[in-house]
């Protein structure tokens, strides 16, 4: 069986090398690219960055697990990063998002790498525009965690609508009620990215990011309500739970 291997797309692969984030004052484009994790990938350095990217590498290593698929949903695409490597793992991807904006940028990144077996819909978590029992798997890497916990049932009640009855769900999301990790994150922006922590604090900016509202407990109850986990990976040790890579089974 032929494995996945992860390709990372390059900044000068996007719409105008997303130059957006070089500007002097934040805009509410700059945030719905932040909230896209565009800064995370090209801005951070060092021990920072390499724990971004290995989520990637561990929700490769469950898509291996799984085999080529049919279908499969890239739920809360972004910038569309992981779509070169995700491309690979099924006939269809379906990229959705909420934001136009974003979604602009993952259709422009797989023009120009010639990447043809990804659909682009742009849409709500707590409402999928999709017909049930479409996906064999859906993809959630740090998504679930902009969503209020009062609506995380809408939406895994729609990952489980929407997915085959033998389909699996990887979801990758941090750790937000550990304050560990709250200090890390600030830490890695005070130092990394300072512009951003400036623009967050700026009250008068006219577009306010989602932010981090769920927190881990909250998300893995809501899951498991309706899935089965199947297992959990963190990225450094199981006793430095930062952020964990969870794949679930529909079915079970």
């Amino acid at each position: 069986m032929k494995r996945v291997q992860l390709t990372f797309p390059q900044r000068s692969d996007y719409l105008n090398s997303l130059k957006v984030l070089n500007k002097s004052k934040p805009s509410k484009e700059y945030h719905q690219l932040i909230e896209a994790s565009a800064s995370a990938y090209f801005e951070t350095r060092g021990p920072a960055k390499w724990l971004f990217m290995k989520r990637f590498q561990l929700a490769v290593e469950y898509l291996n697990q799984i085999g080529m698929t049919e279908n499969l949903l890239d739920a809360g695409t972004g910038i569309g990063f992981f779509l070169p490597t995700l491309s690979k793992a099924a006939k269809n991807v379906w990229a959705l998002d909420y934001a136009s904006h974003t979604l602009e940028y993952s259709k422009a990144l797989c023009k120009k790498l010639k990447i043809k077996n990804v659909k682009f819909k742009q849409g709500n978590l707590t409402k999928l525009p999709f017909k049930p029992g479409l996906f064999d798997v859906i993809v959630a890497l740090s998504i679930l965690e902009h969503i209020l916990p009062q609506k995380l049932p809408a939406v895994i009640d729609h990952f489980k609508r929407v997915l085959k009855p033998d389909g699996y769900l990887i979801a990758g999301y941090p750790n937000e009620g550990g304050k560990l990790l709250k200090i890390t994150q600030l830490l890695e922006i005070i130092i990394m990215r300072p512009k951003l922590l400036k623009s967050i604090k700026d009250d008068k900016r006219k577009y306010k990011p989602l932010g981090h509202v769920a927190t881990l407990r909250q998300i893995d109850q809501a899951i498991m309500k309706k899935f089965t986990v199947i297992n959990i990976k963190s990225l450094i040790h199981k006793n430095l739970n930062f952020y964990g890579i969870r794949l679930f089974k529909k079915g079970y």
